[in-house]
């Protein structure tokens, strides 16, 4: 059984449903927007990947939205420069 407003999981291996890979840098992306800063390991968790597979993920995102990395965490850039400022420019 689904949430209300939220479809069904399309696919299934091992009871678990797996994510497609678009809605993988949506939940990404969901994540981030909401002020998180995830390390790869939590994105990897949090997809159901591996870390080299999390990590790709991660680097394809940043081709489109301005994330970074900053000392092993994942974060939108305009977070990075307003925690770390001193260190980044």
């Amino acid at each position: 059984m689904t949430e209300p407003g939220r479809a069904a999981c399309q696919t299934i291996i091992n009871d678990e449903c797996e994510y497609v890979p678009t809605e993988r840098g949506a939940l990404v992306g969901w994540h981030l927007a909401h002020g998180e800063a995830l390390t790869t390991r939590q994105a990897a968790d949090l997809l159901g990947v591996t870390m080299g597979t999390a990590r790709r993920i991660m680097n394809k995102i940043s081709r489109a939205i301005p994330i970074m990395c900053y000392e092993g965490e994942w974060m939108p850039q305009v977070m990075a420069e307003v925690l770390f400022c001193d260190d980044i420019a």
